[in-house]
């Protein structure tokens, strides 16, 4: 009996050293070697840049010249244009060819009848030749097509300067220093029909308008203390009629 009480306290003996050899095997749970991050802040949708608009460059403007149009004596000149027959007979009259300007403008009136700068050219012609009935006449026509041309009216008023028709003259002057553009030899011509009639005052302001016009200024010191166009030789009348350009 005894010998049984021994042998199983033996064996619980033995069986509490297994049980603690049990526990020391059991590995004492390590912090985890993986690293943990903070939480990161939820990311905002990114803002769409604003697109910017880059406009191309402008092209540069330039202003091109209008090429010399030269129509020869003999050239047929009945499929020419209108504007080419214009600048022709200007063309031939600044080389002094009258009789071929002449015929140039006689041929633009003909195929532009309702054209103002046709027939202010070929009073320009006519005037040149010493034509002045017939220029007056052809001037008038360019003024009634074309009322607000200046250099129209200046040209009308000069050749009724040349025609002795100072008043007449003077109503078409006033009307061209209205209109634009105003050129200075439109003031001196204006001043010339005033001095004719002895108008000084208004003569002298034209005169004073025409600023940088030498043929003005002579006439303006001329005129200086002058009381009275009877005691002064009048102006002189110019003898280039001014060109309108093409219209």
């Amino acid at each position: 009996m005894r010998n049984l009480e021994r042998m199983l306290t033996a064996f619980v003996g033995i069986a509490a050293i297994s049980t603690l050899v049990a526990c020391e095997e059991v590995d004492v749970p390590q912090p985890s070697s993986k690293q943990v991050t903070a939480p990161q802040p939820p990311q905002l949708p990114k803002l769409a840049e604003p697109v910017v608009k880059l406009e191309p460059p402008r092209p540069i403007e330039v202003k091109k010249e209008e090429p010399k149009i030269e129509v020869a004596e003999d050239e047929d000149t009945s499929t020419t244009k209108p504007g080419e027959l214009i600048a022709g007979a200007r063309q031939a009259m600044s080389k002094g060819e009258l009789e071929h300007a002449f015929k140039l403008a006689q041929a633009a009136v003909k195929r532009a009848p309702n054209r103002s700068a046709a027939w202010n050219t070929l009073g320009r012609v006519q005037l040149t030749k010493g034509q002045r009935k017939d220029a007056i006449e052809s001037f008038e026509k360019a003024v009634e097509l074309n009322p607000k041309s200046s250099f129209a009216q200046n040209n009308l008023g000069l050749a009724l300067i040349y025609d002795g028709r100072y008043e007449d003259a003077i109503d078409a002057l006033e009307e061209a220093t209205e209109l634009e553009p105003v050129e200075s030899y439109m003031w001196n011509n204006l001043g010339m029909a005033y001095e004719h009639l002895d108008r000084l005052d208004d003569a002298r302001v034209a005169y004073r308008k025409a600023e940088k016009n030498e043929r003005a200024t002579e006439n303006l010191a001329r005129l200086e203390g002058v009381k009275s166009v009877m005691k002064t030789a009048k102006a002189d009348l110019p003898m280039i009629v001014p060109d309108g350009g093409i219209k």
